[in-house]
């Protein structure tokens, strides 16, 4: 009986840390790359394809704590240019690419940091697939549930065990 509590504790301990790691668990964070505002706080940047040519008109926007707090659109040689902003950690979005960025006040940034930024659109992103394809694309956008049926799939014949030593002829 002891045995049987034992297994079903490191059955249930095990679910449960099945539930708990994907909501725990975040993806690496890159680190900002540093850019130096201009005077007025002004964030000059170009939105560029992947082979480096400028992409005319492209939305820019601007993300600061998950709200925009500025949007502008790129002109017809890809350059974007937004006032009025402060220093801090801005999560810069345009198209397909995004990226995140530290930007300076231009008395303070560090000798290290840019004086504008390059943003890459690339709308031709390809993604991998796993060797299951569709499956474990359903399995990553569900996680709860994933967890939910091993668990039952350990839990369930741990239940059903009889503890019962086998009997000697």
């Amino acid at each position: 009986m002891k045995m049987k509590r034992l297994n079903l504790s490191a059955a249930l301990l095990s679910c449960l840390g099945m539930l708990v790691s994907p909501v725990a668990a975040a993806t690496p964070a890159t680190a900002p790359r540093d850019v130096a505002l201009h005077e007025g706080g002004v964030l000059l940047g170009q939105v560029v394809d992947a082979q480096g040519g400028s992409v005319a008109g492209a939305p820019v926007s601007l993300y600061s704590g998950g709200k925009e707090v500025a949007r502008t659109e790129s002109d017809v040689a890809g350059k974007f240019a937004v006032s009025g902003l402060q220093g801090g950690v801005y999560q810069v979005a345009s198209a397909q690419g995004q990226d995140v960025y530290r930007l300076w006040n231009a008395q303070t940034a560090p000798p290290a940091a840019q004086r504008g930024m390059m943003l890459v659109s690339n709308p031709d992103i390809v993604r991998g697939q796993g060797p299951f394809g569709g499956i474990a694309n359903w399995v990553s956008q569900h996680p709860i549930i994933t967890a939910g049926a091993v668990a039952a799939a350990i839990a369930i014949p741990l239940a059903l065990d009889d503890d019962d030593p086998p009997a000697t002829p």
